[in-house]
C-alpha cells in the first residue's frame, strides 16, 4: 500500500479548446499548485496539448467520456465511489473548475484542511443573489475542498439512507398521518427526504452535488463536517464578493469561483495579481 499524501488537485474539463479567463485560470493554478500533484480529468481521447502548454506539470487522468458529457452527469460522477477511489491515495481533493482562481499557494491558513468540505457561501438566488440575500448554509463546489475518506465512506454507506427513503416513501404514500407524526417527532431526515435534490439524486434527475454535500449529507451523516459561513468567506467568494470582501476586513480569500461573471469587483484584483507576478 503506497503512502498516503494530503492533497491533490483535480481539474474536470471536458473539451479540448480554453476561453481567454479559463487560460488565466489555470495559469493561476499552475503558479500557485505546482508543488502539488494537479490532476487533468478529462474525457478519454480528447485532446489535452493546450493544457499541457500552460501546466506542463499536470497529470493525466482521463475518465470514461461519459462522466463528463453533461452537466448532470458530472454532478453525478462527484457523487459516485469510483470518483474518489481514483484519488483514494490522497486524504483531501481541491477541485478546481476553470471558472476558478487561486491567489495563494497558502492551503492551511485559509482553513482548507479543517472540514469534510468547504467552498464559497452559497446565497439565496444563487447566481443571481442580491447583496442582502440570505445566506442558504451550503457552499460551491466549483473551487472547493473536500476529504476524500470521509466522502468515501458516505458513499460506500449511501445505501442505508436509499432504503430508508425507500420506505419513507412507501408509508407516505400509503399512510397520510405518517409525515405529521414524523413531524411531531422533529426527525431530522424529514427535510432531507422532502428535499428536492435529494428526491431528483434518487430519481436519477439533475441535481446539484455541492448541495448535496454540503446541505443534505452533513444530516444523513452527522460526522461529516461542513465549514460554517466566517472560514468559508476565509476559503473562497463566489457572489456577493465586494460584501464579503468588506466582511472580511478587505482580506482576499484563497480563491474564488465564477470571477468572470464579476469583474466589476475582480477585474482590479486579478489585474493587480498578474501585475506583480514573482
Amino acid at each position: 500500500m503506497g503512502t498516503t499524501k494530503k492533497v491533490c488537485v483535480v481539474i474536470p474539463v471536458h473539451k479540448p479548446e480554453m476561453t481567454y479567463y479559463e487560460k488565466v485560470s489555470l495559469n493561476a493554478c499552475c503558479r500557485h499548485l505546482k508543488n502539488h500533484d494537479c490532476f487533468l480529468v478529462y474525457p478519454q481521447q480528447m485532446d489535452i496539448a493546450q493544457y499541457l502548454r500552460i501546466h506542463p506539470g499536470v497529470i493525466a487522468k482521463p475518465v470514461p467520456a461519459a462522466w463528463l458529457s453533461s452537466v448532470d452527469c458530472y454532478n453525478r460522477m462527484k457523487v459516485g465511489i469510483d470518483f474518489y477511489r481514483l484519488f483514494s491515495n490522497y486524504r483531501f481533493m481541491l477541485t478546481y473548475e476553470l471558472d476558478a482562481y487561486i491567489f495563494s499557494p497558502d492551503l492551511e491558513n485559509h482553513r482548507a484542511f479543517e472540514f469534510d468540505f468547504i467552498g464559497a457561501p452559497i446565497f439565496e438566488g444563487f447566481i443571481a443573489a442580491g447583496h442582502d440575500a440570505r445566506f442558504l448554509g451550503c457552499l460551491n463546489s466549483g473551487f472547493s475542498m473536500r476529504n476524500i475518506q470521509s466522502c468515501m465512506y458516505v458513499m460506500n454507506n449511501i445505501h442505508i439512507i436509499k432504503r430508508q427513503w425507500k420506505l419513507f416513501k412507501f408509508f407516505k404514500s400509503n399512510f397520510s398521518v405518517t409525515r405529521k407524526i414524523l413531524l411531531l417527532l422533529k426527525w431530522k431526515k424529514l427535510p432531507v427526504f422532502e428535499h428536492d435534490h435529494w428526491v431528483a439524486y434518487m430519481k436519477e434527475q439533475y441535481f446539484h452535488e455541492d448541495i448535496f454535500w454540503s446541505e443534505l449529507i452533513p444530516v444523513l451523516f452527522p460526522f461529516f463536517r461542513i465549514a460554517d459561513f466566517r472560514s468559508a468567506c476565509s476559503f473562497s467568494f463566489e457572489v456577493n464578493a465586494r460584501s464579503l470582501y468588506e466582511l472580511t476586513g478587505r482580506q482576499l480569500p484563497l480563491g474564488c469561483h465564477a470571477w468572470a461573471k464579476f469583474m466589476d469587483f475582480w477585474d482590479d484584483h486579478i489585474h493587480r495579481v498578474h501585475s506583480n507576478r514573482d
